[in-house]
């Protein structure tokens, strides 16, 4: 990898938005290119590596990234069970078609290899929206607007167990609509008003707005088809008969990690290098749709494993090779 080094460390409030604390690191960073990490996912050099070359190579590239894939762990046994992220590469030339691409079928790339100058434009504008769903979308949509992002064919993250600290609420805009929709709309209201006047700064971004067409108006419809998806009717049912005095219980969001199960017909095992580990590839990575976005070979797999061979459990030798 092309950075060495000891790190550095920059402590921060815990109740600090992460957009906050990225932008205090950020003013110290004097590299071109900025890779986020976060730390309670397994993040690959090699795929850091792709990303970083393809920028390089790729001057109207913003950020660069490849699958997210989600594992969990239990004794030795690496369970990588299902693919989190894999949405093609955003390439558009016309910036508001690429914000287009993104919000219709949305995935974040938030953890990526960034142009620095542009992670930092991206971040301060997020950080003047309210709500984490639509600080996201801000850091999103600004981002895709100034440039193209990449989705290269290589493992670049793998999420684990752990829940969100931040709430269902804050994070789903399906349950933040059925607890308020009052601040649900007003806080939407403000964010797209923010990011308009953030296109607006910039005449480059609207070259495909017909004459006739306010800019809220795209905005919205773009919008709409990523949070129209997350319309739920039944929940909707489920809130309101239980708002009504329904003796129901109250909506729960699923957890990221299903818990351990016995390998099964077509899933992948492989033995590690450590003893007592191995890696198992679930069959809905393995077959996973649609193929024509998602293909992780086998020498893919034997990356990651060589990578996660590196990393060791509580009660393992560290030193261990």
């Amino acid at each position: 990898m092309d950075c060495a080094g000891a790190a550095d460390y920059s402590f921060s409030n815990s109740a600090a938005d992460v957009n906050e604390k990225l932008a205090h690191v950020l003013q110290s960073v004097d590299t071109p290119f900025t890779v986020t990490v976060p730390d309670d996912d397994v993040t690959f050099p090699h795929a850091i590596d792709a990303a970083l070359a393809h920028l390089r190579a790729n001057p109207d590239y913003v950020a660069a990234h490849g699958y997210t894939l989600r594992f969990g762990i239990l004794d030795g046994d690496f369970d990588i069970h299902d693919v989190f992220s894999f949405t093609p590469t955003i390439k558009a030339d016309r910036p508001l078609r690429r914000h287009y691409e993104l919000m219709r079928r949305y995935q974040p790339f938030f953890w990526a290899v960034f142009r620095t100058e542009v992670l930092v434009l991206a971040l301060t504008e997020a950080t003047k929206t309210q709500g984490a769903v639509f600080r996201e979308l801000a850091f999103m949509s600004c981002a895709v607007l100034k440039g193209k992002v990449a989705r290269l064919p290589v493992v670049f993250a793998m999420r684990g167990m752990e829940e969100s600290l931040t709430s269902a609420v804050e994070v789903h805009p399906m349950l933040w609509f059925l607890h308020d929709p009052r601040s649900f709309f007003r806080r939407y209201s403000e964010y797209r008003d923010a990011l308009a006047a953030f296109a607006r700064n910039d005449a480059s971004l609207l070259t495909n707005l017909l004459p006739a067409t306010p800019l809220e108006h795209i905005l919205d419809l773009n919008h709409a088809t990523l949070l129209g998806r997350a319309v739920d009717v039944g929940m909707i049912n489920h809130q309101a008969q239980l708002l009504l005095g329904e003796p129901l219980s109250s909506i729960q969001v699923a957890p990221q990690w299903p818990g351990p199960r016995p390998p099964e017909a077509g899933d992948l095992i492989h033995s590690s290098q450590r003893e007592g580990r191995r890696y198992i590839w679930r069959r809905r990575i393995i077959e996973a749709e649609p193929r024509d976005e998602i293909a992780i070979d086998n020498g893919e797999m034997a990356t990651v494993e060589r990578q996660l061979d590196a990393y060791y459990l509580d009660g393992q030798v560290q030193h261990q090779a």
